[in-house]
């Protein structure tokens, strides 16, 4: 934890400064201002744009049971004959393990019997 003075310690302290030194305080932090600005933009800038692409990705949710009437977003994890399908791409009808590989993958492939 820092050592944040008390409104009655800073009043102290800024008695002490002279206006000739607040001044130049003053004068330092308006001319560090921007270049601290312009640093820490810098510094954001990548950040904010890597969130706004993962906020872009696809959400993975789990849909329940394959239903031909509905419609499946990219992202969806359905179930389909006891194994679990994800959705690449839109698809309504679009059976599981038909239609190639483009819209649905297989994710986990149903066990066999004992």
């Amino acid at each position: 934890m820092t050592n944040v003075p008390t409104p009655e310690e800073r009043r102290a302290i800024e008695a002490k400064v002279s206006p000739q030194r607040r001044a130049e305080i003053e004068g330092l932090v308006k001319s560090l201002a921007p270049v601290i600005g312009d640093f820490v933009l810098a510094a954001i800038t990548p950040l904010k744009e890597r969130i706004k692409e993962l906020e872009s990705r696809p959400t993975l949710r789990y849909l329940g049971i394959w239903d031909a009437s509905r419609t499946y977003p990219p992202g969806t994890f359905i179930t389909h004959g006891g194994s679990v399908w994800h959705s690449d791409l839109d698809s309504t009808g679009v059976r599981p393990g038909e239609g190639g590989n483009r819209i649905w993958k297989l994710a986990v492939k149903r066990g066999g019997s004992k």
